[in-house]
């Protein structure tokens, strides 16, 4: 039997299909991408939470999460940023050293051994670590417990925190040694449910499904998969 190819006219419906299948695959695959990352967002902030509840009671200790601009030199508290740390925080009154408000030393090189005594003795001022060029000798110096790294890239995802505190305008939430919200240097835990809410959602243009990661007035987080408030 004679060998047939397509002809021209089959060959142009087959590549017409195929433009159709993927005109309406391609944006469906995008939408499903974008999911991806926005929850992959709210996951980590959520974490942040978790792990600041969490080391406050296995620690005895104040724990702040709390939103930042960057994690270098420059960084600043921030109510619209992926980054975040969980610092220990001292009290109420302004402290006189970076421990728990990591504003200005996001870029500080981890304390050995990494595991901080509790509490942290009072042997090293701010102007002596600076001196030191950012080599924290002491745990007064290293704050912090846990971080989002910065190398992680996550494009076209917006994040909006609220309540926002102090200036400038940050998101921080501070748990105590059982769990509970404390008030910190920012101001008083926001009265109501939830306390603290933090929208991850796709960016203006961007087609993708919102999150919410809310702090209940308990103290616990949780995470769900539309517009705040959670219902």
């Amino acid at each position: 039997m004679k060998a047939r190819g397509f002809s021209l006219i089959e060959l142009m419906i087959v590549i017409a299909i195929a433009g159709v299948v993927l005109a309406i695959a391609v944006p469906t695959f995008q939408e499903v991408m974008n999911n991806s990352r926005i929850r992959g967002v709210a996951e980590s902030i959520q974490f942040g939470l978790v792990k600041a509840r969490s080391d406050a009671i296995n620690r005895n200790a104040p724990m702040r999460f709390q939103l930042v601009s960057t994690l270098d030199a420059t960084c600043t508290a921030s109510s619209t940023s992926r980054l975040w740390l969980v610092t220990q925080y001292t009290g109420l009154t302004a402290p006189a050293n970076t421990r728990g408000v990591p504003a200005g030393v996001c870029n500080v090189n981890p304390y050995v051994p990494a595991d901080q005594e509790e509490p942290c003795p009072a042997t090293l001022t701010v102007a002596a670590y600076n001196a030191e060029g950012g080599n924290a000798t002491s745990c007064l110096a290293d704050p912090y417990i846990a971080y989002k790294s910065a190398a992680d890239s996550v494009p076209n995802v917006d994040v909006t925190a609220s309540p926002t505190m102090g200036t400038p305008a940050g998101f921080v939430v501070t748990f105590g040694p059982l769990g509970q919200l404390l008030a910190n240097l920012e101001g008083a835990v926001p009265a109501g449910t939830p306390a603290y809410s933090v929208l991850v959602a796709p960016s203006a243009g961007v087609t993708g499904r919102s999150y919410c990661v809310e702090v209940n007035s308990n103290g616990s987080p949780r995470l769900c998969a539309q517009a705040c408030p959670c219902t």
